[in-house]
């Protein structure tokens, strides 16, 4: 198996901040856009890189016919069954984005916040597009370059040359700092809509959103042309390409069917 990048460290993240609070489903539906919940009623999807499993909650919740939810820890896998337990149309497995095999199977695919932290995103993209099924939809979502130059031009140092490195216990205490620092800034006026967004934060999601920050080894920001070559080449039309927040982006492509015999 290839190596994929930073999955053990997030396993790290998952078990300290384990909860699904409906923030996240506002988050995923910005995620998602301009896709909707009503879009998988009756579907089967795929959520790959699942984490605790908040992304696939509302997709089951909103009528989804069946899931498989997967990720590359062992801790986060539990915390995702215990979380989409009530839901025993979802199937919540242990695997490797880089081993996924399966083949024109699901409606929809989703990988969300995943694709930006591993060694080979475009392996991970072509196994993605193996698993939908003909004329079947993939969302991705990634990190943008725009709208983050000057955020990266001293925390991607930080992150890389430092935190990155250190004990997950002393990056929490940084990250409990960094919060609070965080928290006093958007006291001020914000003009930046994603800023905006952030004050809605709680101190406890806001801290896990700056954790993520500081523990992965890989964590890419793409320019528009990268994410579009994601998929160069593959059998997908792209249908929509949004700068989420003004800072990531969200792909969507419909897989082409086959040609006739």
């Amino acid at each position: 198996m290839e190596g994929s990048g930073t999955e053990k460290t997030f396993g790290d993240a998952w078990s300290i901040y384990s909860e699904i609070i409906p923030l996240h489903k506002r988050q995923f539906l910005r995620w998602i856009q301009p896709v909707d919940l009503a879009f998988f009623k009756g579907k089967r999807f795929l959520d790959a890189g699942c984490g605790i499993g908040r992304n696939s909650l509302w997709p089951l919740e909103a009528g989804a016919a069946s899931a498989y939810a997967f990720d590359f820890d062992e801790r986060t896998v539990a915390i995702a069954k215990e979380n989409l337990k009530a839901f025993p149309n979802c199937a919540v497995g242990f695997e490797s984005i880089y081993d996924l095999t399966r083949a024109n199977e699901f409606d929809v695919a989703f990988c969300i916040g995943v694709l930006h932290h591993l060694a080979n995103p475009r392996k991970a993209v072509e196994n993605l597009v193996r698993a939908v099924k003909p004329g079947g939809v993939l969302i991705l979502w990634v990190y943008a370059y725009e709208g983050n130059e000057a955020y990266l031009a001293w925390a991607n140092p930080v992150r890389a040359r430092l935190t990155s490195k250190l004990h997950p216990r002393i990056v929490l205490q940084i990250a409990k700092a960094l919060t609070l620092l965080l928290k006093i800034y958007l006291l001020l006026p914000q003009r930046k809509r994603y800023m905006r967004f952030l004050k809605e934060r709680s101190f406890r999601h806001m801290e896990a959103m700056v954790f993520d920050q500081l523990i992965p080894s890989i964590s890419l920001y793409y320019r528009k042309e990268e994410v579009i070559e994601l998929v160069a080449g593959l059998p997908v039309e792209i249908k929509h390409l949004v700068h989420t927040n003004d800072v990531s982006w969200t792909l969507v492509v419909e897989k082409r069917p086959r040609a006739a015999d």
